[in-house]
């Protein structure tokens, strides 16, 4: 049986919701081992953004950057 659009749709969205959470734990918990516990700010602003390209780019500058203010400068 075809599954419709509008379910694929949903279960692509519940997809995306999970590696966008998924993304925000590794950031903040590698973020951790790297800068120390997370600002309130670094925190919110992690929990805030939702797209799924800037978090695999914050995991990317997260490897250069020195402090969460540096990680976070651009969010």
């Amino acid at each position: 049986m075809k599954e419709s659009s509008t379910h694929q749709a949903i279960v692509e969205e519940g997809v995306v919701r999970g590696r966008v959470e998924a993304m925000r734990s590794t950031l903040l918990r590698q973020g951790r081992l790297r800068f120390g516990p997370p600002t309130e700010f670094a925190q919110s602003a992690i929990q805030a953004i939702d797209n799924l390209e800037k978090l695999e780019q914050l995991t990317e500058r997260l490897l250069t950057a020195s402090s969460w203010q540096e990680l976070l400068r651009d969010v």
